[in-house]
């Protein structure tokens, strides 16, 4: 079980340099990386189990979109979903679709990726948020 105060994050990436570095960047913020997923069957496997807060998520594992119907899946479970791209702005409304709230434009900086999640806590809370990381895009309500 994660400590008291932990948050939880599932990340699904098939890059494991990328992975790493996420998840070292993560849990050196106050963030607990309950699983890390390379493919769209181990990171629902990981989701039912551990019960994430968040999760970040490749849009493409493996060269096909599969991040788009996991995210929809964790949505629909009540987590929030940050997805991470290199593809920029070509799949916003797809990703937008699935109750996503945003997007870390890949390549990004690892400290971005707790930065984010700690935006989309914010907006969770109902508060407002006035400056994002980076390469950071939310959608709109």
């Amino acid at each position: 079980m994660p400590s008291s105060g932990a948050r939880t994050v599932l990340v699904v990436e098939d890059e494991d340099i990328i992975a790493m570095a996420a998840g070292e960047a993560l849990n050196g913020s106050g963030f607990l990386v309950c699983g890390t997923a390379d493919s769209e069957a181990a990171a629902l496997q990981l989701a039912a189990q551990h019960d994430p807060e968040f999760a970040v998520v490749d849009l493409h594992l493996g060269g096909v979109q599969s991040g788009l119907r996991i995210g929809r899946t964790l949505v629909a479970r009540g987590v929030s979903v940050l997805y991470a791209t290199g593809y920029g702005s070509t799949w916003r409304q797809e990703m937008e679709d699935t109750g996503a709230r945003g997007c870390l434009t890949k390549p990004y900086e690892p400290a971005e990726v707790p930065a984010a999640l700690m935006v989309l806590e914010r907006l969770r809370a109902g508060e407002t948020v006035r400056r994002l990381p980076p390469d950071m895009h939310l959608f709109v309500d």
